[in-house]
């Protein structure tokens, strides 16, 4: 988690472990922002786990690899795992993260773990590192309590329900995340989604017929939605939204093609139209983006040069 670059209402709110009396935990972590944001490279000497309640975004893995976070969602990050938003940028997102330390010698203080449990979960977060996870139901209303608690942290001594409540639903969170992993499968809704999301990948140029969204998923309309709402944290036009600006990244970085021309290849009826959802999910608009790309790419070119 990195704090948010906006100077109004803070996007992202934290929660130290310390102010709980929990070794076990780090920090806790909400970030709720409706427009792009910046986070750049860092790592954090603990696990971190995130869990994408609403909405969609990226992190680029040091090493090239790329992690596709939709909502309804969790990855767990290992100590040490620099990381960062693709581009430097978060996308729109609802997210809620914790930094934990199961390996603290002061770990299970306020807790229900033994150093047994301690050592079970810290088992199935290294197994299950570097790899996006669904969230169960019971998962996401743990993750979505922990995020409004964190939002209403007031941390004054004298309100001793908040701080202990938080303590508990922090290691409900933990538990419930490392019991999902330890058991996962697949569910009737994400087998729908899969499938939906597979003809979004494949038809993004197209317009989006409902309809034939629902009969390539095999469900009906309001099913779909409700499904794909639950699963991702998005509406199907929202999804296929940052689909269409991921391509058009991809075109404008790789390719002299025109603006208009990447609009249209990506799927958007006009360029002006284009322009203001690539800003909405990227935070700058094509134009730039574009030049930071092409000064990035300069920069590569000379200091390979210069070896």
């Amino acid at each position: 988690m990195a704090v948010s670059n906006r100077k109004h209402i803070p996007a992202e709110q934290l929660v130290r472990g310390a102010d709980l009396g929990l070794p076990l935990v780090e920090t806790l972590g909400a970030f709720r922002s409706h427009s792009a944001s910046r986070i750049t490279w860092h790592a954090h000497k603990r696990f971190e786990l995130l869990f994408l309640l609403e909405g969609a975004t990226a992190y680029e893995i040091s090493g090239g690899r790329t992690l596709d976070l939709p909502g309804g969602h969790f990855v767990v990050i290992p100590p040490g795992t620099r990381h960062r938003g693709t581009h430097d940028v978060r996308m729109p997102a609802n997210l809620c993260g914790i930094v934990f330390h199961p390996r603290h010698r002061n770990a299970d203080r306020h807790t229900s773990f033994n150093t047994r449990d301690l050592n079970w979960l810290t088992g199935q977060f290294e197994r299950h590192a570097l790899a996006v996870h669904s969230m169960g139901p019971e998962l996401r209303r743990l993750a979505a309590s922990l995020s409004r608690l964190v939002r209403g942290f007031s941390g004054r001594e004298k309100d001793r329900v908040q701080v202990i409540t938080l303590r508990q639903l922090a290691c409900s969170v933990l538990l419930e995340a490392a019991r999902q992993l330890s058991t996962a499968a697949r569910t009737e809704p994400q087998r729908a989604i899969s499938t939906a999301i597979a003809h979004l990948e494949e038809n993004f140029r197209e317009p989006l017929p409902m309809a034939a969204l629902a009969s390539a998923a095999g469900c009906g309309r309001a099913r779909l939605f409700q499904f794909f709402k639950q699963t991702t944290g998005m509406t199907p036009n929202d999804y296929l939204q940052r689909l269409r600006v991921s391509k058009a990244r991809e075109l404008l970085a790789g390719t002299k093609r025109t603006i208009t021309d990447i609009a249209h290849d990506a799927g958007f009826s006009s360029s002006q139209y284009f322009s203001n959802v690539f800003r909405k999910y990227a935070g700058t608009t094509p134009s730039r983006f574009r030049s930071a790309s092409s000064a990035k790419s300069a920069d590569k070119k000379a200091a390979l040069r210069r070896r």
